[in-house]
């Protein structure tokens, strides 16, 4: 079983993350995680953070195309031990997938039709290319933007910011850019069997708390354990 959880960033990935693999691991089945992108591994993971520091430019100076050849070849140097662990049928649970790629990039693209090319050639190049594993199921996690709103203009911190080494994340700067992101993820996930939305938000509009948000991943992915 292999398993992906999108979302924008700051929506709360990783408490869900560690939710799943508690409820994994409790029905039997021994658990692996990845992160994407690695920002630890050589080459890929090095260019990534450049990328996200601004190094080579801002969002609207680098073509999207190439910036998504960084990720797609970072999942396709991990693709080997993804496919190691299925084979040996322990659980992979994954933060940020293919569908990261197409949204963040996608979102980029103004022309509708030029977005749709963007899409298939990123889901081309990932899966038919460089054959790395398909998920049994992706969620994203839809946030109030809200919420997303206010987590990316507070400080945030801790050891997964330390590839930024001080400057700011250059998709975290743009709301507007978040905004799209999440157009393109909902119009994904309106086309794919295999990828589903998971509402994160209360009755009130704001955010759900942690526990009301993980009852609805576990309903998603409780008949394929």
């Amino acid at each position: 079983m292999f398993i992906v959880l999108e979302g924008l960033d700051g929506a709360g990935k990783s408490t869900q993350i560690k939710l799943l693999r508690q409820m994994v691991e409790a029905s039997g089945r021994e658990c692996e995680y990845l992160h994407f992108p690695r920002f630890d591994a050589p080459v890929y993971g090095d260019m990534i953070a450049r990328f996200l520091r601004g190094e080579f430019g801002s969002v609207e100076q680098v073509n999207p195309y190439l910036v998504a050849l960084l990720y797609a070849g970072d999942r396709a140097d991990a693709a080997q031990q993804i496919n190691k662990w299925l084979s040996e049928g322990k659980c992979v649970i994954v933060d940020r997938y293919v569908y990261s790629n197409v949204g963040y990039q996608c979102a980029k693209v103004e022309s509708a039709e030029e977005r749709e090319r963007l899409k298939e050639w990123i889901l081309h190049t990932e899966f038919e290319e460089f054959r790395i594993p398909r998920p049994t199921l992706s969620l994203f996690l839809d946030v109030p933007f809200g919420f997303t709103e206010a987590k990316l203009t507070s400080q945030r911190e801790g050891d997964d910011r330390n590839y930024l080494g001080g400057a700011q994340d250059i998709h975290e700067k743009s709301l507007d850019l978040q905004r799209k992101v999440r157009e393109v993820y909902l119009e994904a996930a309106a086309k794919e069997a295999d990828f589903r939305v998971v509402d994160c938000s209360n009755e009130q509009g704001g955010m759900a708390l942690p526990e009301e948000i993980f009852a609805r991943v576990a309903e998603q992915i409780k008949p394929l354990l």
